[in-house]
């Protein structure tokens, strides 16, 4: 089920600006000095009039409140407050980074001492780089209710991070326990750090403000966009579901031949993409492996999927955006010379041969990501600061006449 149906039979939010929160109105506060959003006029005592998100449906343990003004909800763009106190927190780091980890090591003190259990991963745990009071997770352990993550990395760290969270949530279907995920705050130490967004140093700062948000101190945080996927074989049945942050990628894998794919949205046969594959992508991937091969680039509160073909042997074809509620489809046809392959988020791989297919359907769960920022600053300043985006001498004005 895509998000957008989802949150339409959860959320009930009248055409108005963000109201105050269900009871007491707190001071508005962000992890930036931006402008507080539009009080909304008088109070009222139900989520559904007030414009809040109900606990439980789009993010763990927490109530949102959305962003967007009356009459478009991107049901993206929100601040998220705690209904009780966050208690057990995830941290990923990167490996092999020695600066990363006496920062992370420093950082998982911090949240000890404020009295935090702190989870690491096995391999972190048997290291021994992060302090001895931490605990081991593993996706498997769907008894620990995570409350919040933190990433200090890059973006690779954080498609990791999701990942973990993927199947986990995997884990937790067999068991009929699915929920929402955790939200995370995210620190950049590697190379381009395109969705962590926050400095290292300012960690007692951002960290501070995340654990208190239930203290009438909202945090601003994004819903980006994920896909769920799965591969159907040539007798039907269909492997486990993989998750997907930034995109899935179909192509002809190393064959030195041109590939042949079949493309169909919502049941209806579109095209038969020949060339090198074609990208599956969420407005998170789109200033990836999207962007490098001519797709656009797309905000990460637009709810969308984006279809790229790569090095497609024909002129006309060109990148295509559709609603995020349809349901993709792409199988390697019997014509087809050569096999192709799935790629999620460029580590997972599966190797489809003749007659089977990829299904992609935006997942129910979106990744709430704490942002500094209201709406898509900080994504701006991204494109700009980290691409050089439209960066350009300025012409010169017209000499006075």
């Amino acid at each position: 089920m895509a998000v957008a149906a989802l949150i339409s039979r959860l959320v009930r939010c009248t055409a108005r600006p963000p109201g105050p929160w269900v009871g007491a109105a707190p001071a508005w506060r962000g992890l930036s000095t931006a402008a507080a959003p539009p009080t909304g006029g008088e109070s009222k005592t139900s989520s559904e009039t007030s414009g809040t998100c109900p606990l439980g449906s789009m993010i763990r343990n927490a109530r949102l409140q959305w962003m967007d003004e009356v009459k478009l909800k991107l049901r993206r763009r929100a601040a998220f407050r705690w209904e009780k106190p966050p208690r057990k927190v995830l941290f990923v780091k990167k490996i092999g980074d020695a600066e990363v980890s006496a920062k992370s090591r420093e950082m998982a003190s911090w949240l000890l001492d404020k009295g935090l259990d702190v989870y690491i991963e096995p391999e972190a745990k048997a290291t021994q780089e992060f302090p001895s009071e931490c605990k081991q997770w593993r996706p498997q352990d769907t008894s620990v209710d995570i409350d919040f993550g933190v990433v200090a990395g890059g973006d690779g760290t954080l498609l990791h991070f999701a990942d973990l969270l993927g199947e986990n949530e995997y884990y937790r279907s067999s068991g009929n326990d699915l929920r929402p995920l955790p939200p995370c705050v995210s620190f950049g130490m590697g190379s381009l750090g395109f969705m962590t967004n926050f400095k290292a140093e300012r960690y007692k700062e951002i960290l501070g403000q995340v654990v208190e948000a239930c203290e009438g101190k909202e945090v601003y945080t994004t819903l980006r966009t994920r896909l769920s996927c799965m591969v159907k074989t040539r007798e039907g049945t269909v492997k486990p579901i993989y998750s997907c942050l930034n995109e899935c990628v179909i192509d002809k894998g190393q064959s030195p031949g041109l590939g042949k794919m079949d493309l169909l949205v919502d049941g209806q046969p579109v095209t038969t993409v020949q060339g090198d594959g074609l990208i599956i992508s969420t407005p998170s991937g789109s200033t990836g492996y999207n962007l490098a091969v001519g797709g656009a680039m797309v905000a990460p509160s637009v709810p969308c999927m984006l279809l790229t073909p790569i090095a497609p042997s024909t002129l006309s074809f060109r990148p295509v955006i559709i609603p995020e509620s349809s349901k993709i489809e792409v199988s390697i046809p019997s014509t087809a010379r050569t096999d192709g392959r799935a790629i999620f988020d460029g580590h997972k791989m599966e190797v489809l041969k003749h007659g089977e297919s990829v299904i992609v359907e935006t997942s129910k769960f979106p990744l709430p990501v704490i942002h500094a920022a209201p709406h898509d600053h900080d994504w701006f300043d991204s494109i700009i600061e980290k691409l050089h985006w439209n960066v350009r001498i300025q012409q010169k004005p017209l000499p006075e006449r």
